[in-house]
């Protein structure tokens, strides 16, 4: 019998054909109550690991980030993989990518690249430049997966030398950077076997080292972005453990957030900032989101308690074409400036907040 066989002359279709409709409603059906069970099972879930009321507990998805607070500005376009970004004190920013010629980006402060450079004597295929930092007086240091070297370049890209391993650690594989007011410079050390945290002083000498390989507080699994607040506080995204761990001047840990599926919580956090009023800004790279925290003054270090108050985040929409895939590196201008290296949408989103 053809589709045409069962409709009435006038081009409608008779009531019953239940051998064409059912299916499809039945499999409607299943499908509603399926999504049911496993919403359900999720709200269940997170009452076992929160504690809280069910009615109290944020759901996983909807109404995740608050975006009353963070406006989309601009992207730069045009480039290839990018995973990490700094910005100087004139207003320069400095953008590496993994892709095509894995270069190092100079834009000027109205997002016009004037610029770019890599280490010296090399070629695309031997270079693999990931985090950047740029020191307080305007040098910038690169970190390369590739050959396990934090090269030094001027501001304007010209080679400078490298940063020599501390006595003890001529084995390291630096990877996260950041620079304190001081000039100390803090690196994410991925040596294997040996995941750690080490602090050099504007001399390169080694002022502290902490940490190690594993799932326990204190230790760490591929750690990546690192900054320090005003207080002296290390914060560290613990990425494929999951979570952010929070450190005092010494090494000491405090507190950390962990992954879950709650406001506020992490999947995989890669890069790290804190402004100017000690606000700590996560870019969770598989959540595509940056999320934002605020410390509290209920810090209570001994029993490991979390005093960051989550006061929102971003993760754009796929609607207007600004929405986060894999985000990477992050950085602040000072000026209430978020430049977020979006890395599988080849480019670097600019918000403010």
């Amino acid at each position: 019998m053809s589709s045409t066989d069962w409709q009435q002359p006038g081009g409608g279709y008779p009531g019953p054909a239940p051998a064409k409709r059912w299916p499809f409603l039945r499999i409607a059906i299943a499908v509603i109550l399926l999504a049911a069970l496993a919403w359900v099972l999720l709200l269940t879930a997170q009452y076992c690991k929160t504690k809280q009321p069910l009615s109290i507990v944020p759901p996983p998805v909807a109404d995740l980030f608050d975006k009353a607070s963070f406006q989309y500005v601009d992207s730069i376009d045009g480039l290839q993989n990018p995973m990490g970004v700094a910005v100087a004190e004139d207003g320069r920013i400095y953008v590496t990518e993994t892709g095509g010629e894995r270069l190092i980006h100079i834009y000027n402060s109205r997002w016009q690249e004037v610029g770019s450079f890599a280490p010296a004597d090399t070629v695309p295929a031997g270079r693999v430049p990931v985090y950047v930092a740029v020191s307080p007086k305007g040098d910038v240091y690169v970190s390369d997966r590739n050959v396990a070297t934090i090269f030094i370049f001027s501001a304007d890209g010209k080679p400078k030398g490298k940063v020599a391993p501390p006595n003890g650690f001529e084995d390291w594989h630096p990877l996260g950077l950041a620079f304190d007011g001081a000039g100390n410079l803090y690196v994410s050390d991925v040596t294997p076997e040996k995941h750690r945290v080490v602090v050099l002083d504007p001399a390169g000498k080694l002022k502290l080292s902490f940490g190690s390989q594993g799932e326990k507080e204190g230790q760490f699994w591929f750690p990546n972005g690192i900054a320090v607040d005003s207080e002296g506080r290390i914060f560290v995204a613990d990425s494929n453990n999951g979570r952010m761990q929070a450190f005092d001047k010494d090494g000491k840990f405090l507190f950390k957030i962990s992954r879950g599926m709650s406001r506020g919580d992490l999947s995989i956090p890669r890069g790290i900032a804190v402004d100017s009023k000690d606000r700590l800004l996560i870019a969770d790279t598989y959540r595509g989101a940056v999320q934002a925290y605020a410390i509290s003054d209920s810090e209570d270090s001994d029993s490991g308690s979390t005093p960051l108050e989550y006061i929102g985040g971003f993760s754009g929409s796929a609607a207007d074409g600004v929405f986060l895939l894999f985000p990477n590196g992050l950085a602040l201008d000072g000026h209430g400036k978020i430049y977020v290296a979006d890395r599988t949408n080849n480019r670097v989103q600019i918000w403010k907040y």
